[in-house]
Order: structure tokens, then C-alpha cells, then sequence
């Protein structure tokens, strides 16, 4: 029993942001590249390179979201919410890949220092931080509801903190002549984008391989089920997200008592009034009398 509800997303972050987004990284690509090769500095031709391969995946992250918003059809009944998770996990893997050649490139400039023109770099990485701090604003509030937005916005955010790493370690390297300042700051920044990565990536298998969602605990969910007056046990269930909005709950239900449909009716209200509180917005039940044979409680076994 699934009683279909139709219903519009209504999604903080707009296309107009996202493409904002996507323009910013590429203007910034494109002065650090220039900058990068008249200032001699490896630092910011690396970081170009960064933002290039960030404007590639945003690009990724906008599609994805333009082709999430249609609707069901015949052969995607579910939609194409789940394009935004697929786009979300490229993105984490492409951080990660990142990541580790921001650190080589990091110890090879510890161990082979080099000169740069100080006053280009702190223009150039001035530029590259204002253009990725406006970036910043337009993704920060979707960030903390869309996994999709979010690693989207770790881009920009690793974007943001390497163009600071920069012009940190030209004011050391100008005032101290510090020079291995600059390449110790990345491998800090590197370490810090891996790990929000990770937990990204992690989240978007969890999703895909149809995991129980992070905040659902199923024993509590039968807990909560069996509190119910008319239900006498409950079994074959399934939690699951759709995407990190969307969680689904699919089980059977045996009653006590060979009710009608409209007492079954009020049972399933319970039932998704119940899971409802516990975050579970898509409710799906089998009910059934007398129950089904060889068939256990759900506590009694892992799901």
C-alpha cells in the first residue's frame, strides 16, 4: 500500500547559480594560468590547473541537477534524482585524485625550491580568492542540504584555501624568505579537502548500494512499529534513500486481526505518521493476516 503524493522540489540553489559558479572557476583558471607562467610561480599554475579541473566538475554538477529536476517517465519511474548522487561521487573521486598530486607537487617544492615575482602572485591569488569566496556565497546555503551542492562546494571551498595558501606563503617567502612555507600550507590544505572528500564519496556508495540511511536506525524503526495496537509483527523490511533526501521504507505487516480496508487504512496513517518522525518520507507496507510462513521479526535478524 503506497499511496502516491506529487509533489515539486523546491531547491535553494537555482541553474543561474550554479552557472555563475561555473563562469567564475573558468576567469579564474584562466588569469591564474596567465599569471602562473609571467610570475614563474608553480604554485599558481597548479592551482589553475585546480580550478580548471573544478569548473569541469561544477559544469558536471550543474547538468546533473538541470536533468535531476525531470520528472518520472516509463522507463525511469523513480525519476532522475539519483543522476545528482552518480555526479556527486565523480566529483569526490575527482577531489581525492586531486589531492594526492597537490601533495606530490607540494614535496617535490619542498625538496627543489625556486624564485617567483612575489607582487604577481598576491594580485593574481587576490583575484582567484575574490572570485572563489563569490563562488562560496552562491553554493553555501544548498551545501548544507544537497550532497551534490556540497561536494560541489568543497571544490570551491579547496579552490578558496589554496588561493590563501598562496598568498600566505608569498608573505613569508617576501618578509622571512620562507620559502617551504607554501608547499608545508598545501599539504595541511590537501589533507583537510581529502578528508571532507572521503565522507562525501562514502555517503554517495552508502546511497547507491541502497544502504539504510545514516540516520535511521532499524531496530528502532521496528521498535516504533510495534507500539502500534493492531500490528502483530513486522518483517521483510527495507530502508533506503533515493537520493539524500528521498528515504524509503518497504516492509510487511502482519496484523492481529482481519481487518477492513478502511481500519487497514488507518494502520498504514500510524505506520507513516510513526516513521515519518524518524525521517523516512516514502512508506511502502504489505499487510497481511495470519502472517507469512518461515518468515522472522526483523530485530531478531540484521536486515
Amino acid at each position: 500500500m503506497h499511496p502516491h503524493h506529487h509533489h515539486s522540489d523546491h531547491s535553494e540553489i537555482s541553474g543561474k547559480n550554479l552557472f555563475y559558479v561555473v563562469v567564475f572557476n573558468l576567469v579564474i583558471t584562466l588569469v591564474e594560468f596567465v599569471g602562473g607562467l609571467v610570475s614563474g610561480s608553480m604554485s599558481l599554475l597548479s592551482d589553475a590547473f585546480h580550478n580548471l579541473s573544478d569548473a569541469m566538475s561544477i559544469t558536471i554538477t550543474y547538468f546533473a541537477y538541470k536533468f535531476s529536476l525531470k520528472g518520472p517517465d516509463e522507463k525511469k519511474t523513480f525519476g532522475y534524482k539519483r543522476i545528482t548522487i552518480l555526479a556527486s561521487l565523480f566529483n569526490s573521486v575527482t577531489l581525492l585524485v586531486i589531492c594526492i598530486f597537490l601533495v606530490k607537487e607540494a614535496v617535490e617544492r619542498l625538496i627543489n625550491t625556486h624564485p617567483i615575482e612575489i607582487k604577481t602572485v598576491f594580485i593574481i591569488g587576490g583575484i582567484g580568492l575574490l572570485g572563489n569566496l563569490l563562488s562560496l556565497l552562491f553554493l553555501k546555503g544548498a551545501a548544507k542540504k544537497d550532497l551534490n551542492v556540497k561536494s560541489a562546494y568543497l571544490h570551491i571551498l579547496g579552490d578558496a584555501l589554496s588561493s590563501i595558501a598562496v598568498i600566505i606563503g608569498a608573505l613569508f617567502i617576501y618578509f622571512w624568505g620562507m620559502v617551504r612555507i607554501d608547499p608545508l600550507i598545501s599539504i595541511l590544505i590537501a589533507v583537510y579537502i581529502a578528508k571532507e572528500s572521503l565522507e562525501v564519496l562514502l555517503k554517495s556508495v552508502n546511497i547507491i548500494m541502497q544502504s539504510t540511511p545514516t540516520h535511521v536506525e532499524p531496530t528502532k524503526v521496528v521498535e516504533e512499529l510495534m507500539k502500534i495496537q493492531e500490528i502483530k509483527d513486522v518483517h521483510h523490511v527495507h530502508l533506503w534513500s533515493l537520493d539524500d533526501k528521498n528515504h524509503f521504507f518497504e516492509g510487511h505487516v502482519n496484523l492481529k486481526s482481519d481487518l477492513t480496508v478502511t481500519q487497514t487504512m488507518q494502520v498504514y496513517q500510524k505506520i507513516k505518521d510513526k516513521l515519518q518522525k524518524l525521517g523516512i518520507n516514502h512508506v511502502t507496507v504489505q499487510f497481511e493476516y495470519n502472517g507469512c510462513p518461515g518468515c522472522e521479526v526483523v530485530p531478531k535478524k540484521a536486515l
